[in-house]
């Protein structure tokens, strides 16, 4: 049997935490042992870190014996360095984010790792991207190739409020010498690898940050997993009853900020600099819930033949925004559900709603929600509401259902009706075009991880 070559690798998000943030790692490790790689993961352990409360410890089953996991602990000086960063005001002045405390346990961590295992190669998977700092020093201590996974576009992100200008430009800085260290960076969205690509390749670019040569960027997209559907399973609605099921978190106390600093409403906001205008609204549930009281009212689907059923974390400002909507009563809160019941929920839907942020400039937007592909994969129609970009490509070239603008109410009623009847009717609104599904699984796109993994190490 051929033996496995082991990568150290750092994911500061990793099981038994839950949510959407460790499904790629945990993914990733699930498959690389079948392409000759043995994952010595790095996760933080203990320290409560206010990011999500999601736990979901059954996401570890799906790792062989051959994945090694171990947890950070800070040590007296780190965990002094932890507190000081949770103050408010402090991390509200934190470039890119307030976990750089994490770096030196992840060092500390991956060091001895290497002393017992002798990896091959470097991952770091971020956010958060204060963790590069770790995989620079690693890639410094013991000379190995170093990939840097970003699962969001940094200092691209176009969701992101910087405090001003210059923590915008610090960012970009540290985003940018961060490539340069790298000997492969990538994006997890085409979209994204493109923007990167014309950021950083530029000549001008280069030689402000001190790179020699453009970055190595490549998209690995996000996917699903067709092991991971069937295992649990839920009745369907009454045949005439339309359900629309959402997995996952909205935007909502977010967007709210972003009304305030385009009110430039205090010295704080007029302070504020946003990498780049959008409405951050269209990434909530406030113009579905506007449809579906539109399509009622309209008579075209009886107020108690519908249900928008969410499933995830849910923040106050997401339920004062349903509570007070003419549709509250056609909503059901779920809350955080494992991983396998949150998939047994879209697997029983009518309809499932992808909703995503919308650029102001009309441009297309460079991520696309981790939800998109396991909805993709469940089969289930799609009511995609959101700009172009890579996630309405790829509803509409795979025809898994209608992609329509995300403020777009007239048009979500429309397409409400649209399916009800269908169902009513026992019609098929979609006729799926599968043949790109395959680059979308899980397994494949660790196979193409592994390949950029083995070109590495043979090269170094």
């Amino acid at each position: 049997m051929t033996k496995l070559r082991s990568l150290l690798f750092l994911a500061y998000f990793f099981p038994p935490r839950g949510g959407a943030g460790v499904q790629r790692s945990v993914k990733f490790a699930k498959y690389l042992p079948e392409f000759g790689w043995k994952p010595l993961l790095v996760a933080h352990g203990g320290t409560a870190d206010n990011v999500t409360a999601a736990v979901d410890p059954s996401l570890l089953d799906d790792l062989s014996p051959d994945v090694v996991v171990r947890y950070t602990a800070l040590l007296a000086r780190e965990r002094k360095r932890y507190y000081q960063a949770q103050h408010k005001w402090r991390q509200a002045l934190f470039a890119t984010d307030p976990m750089g405390w994490w770096a030196a346990a992840a060092v500390r961590m991956g060091m001895e790792l290497a002393a017992e295992h002798k990896p091959s190669a470097i991952l770091v998977t971020m956010s958060p991207f204060t963790a590069a700092r770790a995989g620079m020093q690693l890639k410094q201590a013991l000379g190995l190739p170093l990939i840097f996974d970003l699962r969001d576009p940094w200092a691209l992100d176009e969701t992101r409020i910087y405090a001003s200008r210059w923590h915008a430009r610090r960012d970009w800085n540290a985003m940018g010498q961060a490539m340069a260290a790298a000997d492969l960076v990538i994006m997890n969205t085409p979209e994204a690898a493109a923007a990167a690509t014309e950021q950083f390749a530029k000549s001008g670019a280069r030689s402000v940050l001190g790179l020699k040569s453009p970055p190595r960027i490549v998209a690995i997209t996000n996917g699903y997993d067709a092991e991971d559907f069937a295992k649990a399973a839920l009745p369907p609605a009454p045949r005439d009853v339309l359900r629309i099921v959402h997995t996952g978190m909205f935007h909502s106390e977010l967007a709210g900020l972003w009304d305030r600093v385009y009110a430039r409403q205090g010295l704080l906001n007029r302070l504020k600099f946003p990498r780049r205008p959008i409405n951050l609204w269209t990434r909530t549930p406030r113009y579905l819930l506007a449809a579906m009281d539109r399509v009622v009212r309209d008579g075209r689907i009886p107020f108690n033949k519908m249900e928008l059923v969410l499933v995830g974390e849910i923040s106050r400002d997401d339920i004062g925004m349903i509570n007070s909507a003419p549709a509250a009563k056609m909503v059901r809160m779920l809350g955080y559900r494992p991983h396998a019941e949150s998939l047994a929920w879209v697997e029983s839907a009518d309809l499932l709603f992808l909703p995503l942020h919308t650029p102001c400039d009309g441009g297309p937007a460079l991520v696309v929600p981790g939800k998109t592909y396991e909805y993709l994969g469940s089969g289930r129609p799609i009511m995609a509401m959101g700009p172009s970009g890579d996630m309405r490509k790829f509803v509409q070239s795979t025809r898994c259902g209608v992609a329509i603008a995300g403020d777009d109410v007239a048009g979500a009623a429309d397409a409400l009706a649209r399916f009800y009847q269908a169902k009513l009717d026992g019609a098929n609104m979609i006729e799926q075009d599968r043949s790109i599904f395959a680059a979308l699984e899980r397994k494949a796109l660790t196979g193409r991880l592994a390949a950029e993994l083995d070109r590495l190490s043979e090269r170094s």
